[in-house]
């Protein structure tokens, strides 16, 4: 139990990591009253440009792969084909 609470805190924080580097949300200082003020922005528009630029780079891949394995299926039968 104790290993997945820790497993589950890397996880928060590496999204929290990955999320401050690439944009997606943004904290904020100010004070008002004699109290301090940490508001977080989320910017749903660059989250989901991020989405769709890796939905994108993945079906290149995939297509990548499959032209691979369909030369590498081709080159086997065309060496079994000849004795």
């Amino acid at each position: 139990m104790r290993r997945l609470l820790i497993v589950l805190v890397l996880v928060v924080a590496g999204e929290a990591g990955l999320g401050f580097y690439q944009g997606w949300w943004r904290l904020s200082t100010g004070e008002t009253d004699g109290n301090a003020k940490i508001p977080v922005r989320v910017d749903r528009e660059k989250i989901e440009q991020d989405k769709e630029k890796a939905k994108e780079k993945l079906q290149e891949a995939e297509q990548k792969v499959k032209e691979k394995a369909k030369e590498a299926t081709d080159a086997g039968k065309e060496g079994a084909a000849r004795p």
